[in-house]
């Protein structure tokens, strides 16, 4: 099919399925993935993506479609909540990756050794991720993203994604046979990403105030706001310390960049960057992550496929409640916060994709991560709705 008759197709099918998930009072991103899976399908697949390119396209409005939600979450978040609720977040990502980790490695030499060391290090490594782009979304749909719950879970969710950063680099390292020294490189890059970056907020404040002062018009602003955030996600990922880092960080330092400008100015570039975020891109991140759904995964090994998502659930939730008596937050926020450190997302595909290209994992392992990262990501939206309107007050609540 034609590469320009697939992007319309595509957005047509999430709008009408998120629609209708809206319409039941759950949130769209439900049908925007079910849409992705429905391509995924074999016969549909076929017939859209005939042309490599157009999925190639896709693949690549997908990857523009996190960078944007990351940033509009950053430049939207409010960073007092981000700060007044940091020790919680940090407990949290740790615990929670820590958690899943080590049962994932534990079954896969437990009940599994024939797969050996290498497959349950990877094995646990891709279930203590967690997918900031889906919790960002969800957070949106349901109005909870500047909450202090909402801040808890994208800020455990962001350092989380530094444990995928190091994790990814342990898998690239191990592919290639090279010595684990090599790990020693990745706090040199986010020094010197940092360093930049801070560069790139003082010469971008200024520019900005420029444009405020002279006259600038709002397509100007526009324009530079999307050289700067491309920028730094192009920067972050040459130095492979993930593009995911570079979009947030750099939504926190444009929303403190954009300080000093004219109020209506701001509320104009915010609400240009949510239509052209919510509207276009993101769809295509949610159709993607359902197309690269292997349907085989559910049929091929049942009873890894059930452990997987069990150790998965269980890991996740469990890491996030055990900090209980070091957290602010009551037990039923953590549970809430658990729940969304389960959505994985990308996350988890792009490790188990890198770890099954190098060998480092069987097909079977590889079929049951890809299931396991689809059904995490798709019950989280319900359980949070739910959870929102059973409890009043849940996402700001104190003890």
């Amino acid at each position: 099919m034609l590469v320009l008759a697939v992007a319309p197709i595509i957005l047509i099918v999430a709008f009408l399925l998120g629609e209708g998930f809206k319409k039941i009072g759950l949130p769209p991103v439900i049908g925007q993935i079910l849409a992705g899976i429905m391509f995924g399908y074999p016969i549909f697949k076929t017939f859209l993506f005939s042309e490599s390119s157009s999925l190639l396209i896709v693949n690549f409005l997908a990857d523009l479609g996190i960078v944007f939600l990351l940033f509009l979450a950053g430049l939207e978040i409010d960073i007092e909540k981000i700060k007044e609720t940091s020790r919680d977040s940090i407990l949290i990502s740790f615990s929670s990756a820590l958690v899943p980790f080590f049962l994932g490695y534990a079954f896969i030499m437990t009940s599994a050794p024939e797969y050996g060391l290498v497959t349950a290090l990877v094995f646990g490594g891709a279930l203590m991720v967690t997918s900031e782009a889906t919790k960002v979304k969800v957070l949106m749909d349901l109005n909870s993203l500047n909450t202090r719950l909402g801040a808890v879970m994208l800020a455990a969710g962001a350092i989380d994604d530094i444990f995928e950063v190091l994790f990814l680099s342990l898998v690239a390292v191990m592919s290639k046979g090279e010595s684990l020294l090599e790990l020693t490189r990745i706090p040199l890059e986010l020094l010197l990403f940092v360093a930049v970056a801070l560069a790139f907020f003082k010469a971008m404040s200024k520019i900005l105030s420029h444009l405020d002062r002279n006259g600038g018009d709002e397509t100007e602003l526009f324009s530079m706001i999307i050289i700067f955030i491309l920028a730094l996600s192009a920067l972050s990922e040459a130095l492979e310390i993930g593009y995911l880092i570079g979009a947030i960080i750099g939504g926190f330092l444009l929303q403190l960049s954009m300080k000093g400008m004219n109020r209506r100015h701001q509320e104009d570039l915010v609400k240009a960057t949510k239509l052209i975020t919510l509207g276009f891109i993101v769809p295509f991140f949610f159709a993607n992550v359902g197309l690269n759904f292997n349907f085989s995964a559910l049929t091929s090994n049942i009873p890894l496929l059930l452990a997987t998502v069990a150790i998965a659930l269980i890991g996740k939730i469990a890491g996030t409640i055990i900090v209980k008596p070091f957290s602010s937050l009551h037990l039923k926020q953590l549970y809430y916060v658990g729940w969304a450190m389960n959505s994985r997302g990308a996350a988890e595909l792009v490790i188990a994709l890198v770890a099954m290209r190098h060998g480092l994992i069987p097909p079977a392992i590889f079929s049951a991560l890809v299931a396991t990262s689809l059904i995490t990501t798709l019950t989280f939206p319900p359980v949070l709705a739910r959870g929102i309107s059973r409890n009043p007050g849940l996402m700001d609540a104190r003890q």
